[in-house]
């Protein structure tokens, strides 16, 4: 509890000072680079596939002048403290990102990602941050984003993954790139010892099961690791131990993926 304590109070001064949005455009700035040479068109219809409590994504497209979708199941009005600390924390990423000013929840839709509510053909755009490594059922997910992008449309997925040393979702998730871990927790604790338990849904899929799923609906354009962490919490010895996993596998910590939906 005291942990987590420490994790919101730091994800509140990112926000304040605005290292948080940094980050966000940051994660903008990849995904205008990796898919501008594939769009002749200036505005597009995009789908933001789990777009979270606070919609960073969804308000920096919207602000591009981009029509924008958001889905989620967080997406229901709720009326308890966590809604009302998200909607203060929409405020600042609102003001930082100069989004603040715009209409953002007209298109935003409360549903399930593996059943989308939307007609086929739909959207030149489905772009998904951090979500991915959550949905228990990927395939179906990767076939309703297939069934809804118009044919040559995109899909842009960064996925945090569960083989980094954050990917457990039981350490910080405010410290990107993860530097310090809990005391008495060993590094990559949730494929060792598992002393912490899971707070969220994870499919735990690695990194080989993404690529192959995608290839199932999608030609691919493009897959890197857009960020690191951990190799200073890399011993030989956890090396050893972690044997079925590369190095690239326990230190990429987000890993893109571009595909496109075949004409």
């Amino acid at each position: 509890m005291i942990h987590a304590l420490k994790d919101y109070i730091r994800f509140g001064s990112q926000l304040v000072t605005g290292w948080r949005t940094k980050h966000e455009r940051w994660i903008a700035d990849l995904r205008r680079t990796d898919l501008s040479p594939y769009f002749d068109k200036r505005h597009l219809t995009v789908l933001d596939l789990a777009n979270g409590q606070l919609r960073p994504q969804y308000k920096i497209l919207r602000g591009e002048g981009q029509q924008v979708y958001g889905i989620d199941i967080v997406n229901r009005p709720r009326h308890d403290w966590q809604s009302y600390a998200s909607t203060i924390a929409r405020a600042f990423y609102g003001r930082s990102l100069r989004a603040d000013d715009l209409v953002i929840d007209d298109c935003l839709v409360c549903g399930d990602v593996s059943m989308l509510p939307f007609h086929g053909d739909s959207f030149d755009l489905v772009t998904s941050v951090a979500a991915f490594e959550h949905f228990l059922n990927v395939p179906t997910v990767l076939k309703e984003t297939h069934r809804v992008l118009r044919p040559g449309g995109l899909l842009w997925a960064l996925v945090h993954l569960f083989s980094s040393p954050s990917g457990g979702h039981n350490v910080s998730t405010s410290q990107v790139p993860l530097r310090t871990l809990p005391p008495g927790i060993e590094p990559w604790d949730h494929l060792r010892k598992q002393r912490l338990p899971f707070h969220v849904p994870l499919n735990q899929w690695r990194l080989n099961q993404y690529l192959g799923e995608f290839c199932k609906n999608f030609e691919i354009i493009k897959h890197y690791c857009a960020l690191r962490e951990g190799e200073h919490l890399l011993t030989s010895e956890i090396e050893q131990e972690l044997s079925g996993y590369s190095r690239d596998d326990l230190t990429c910590g987000a890993y893109v993926i571009a595909a496109r939906k075949r004409s």
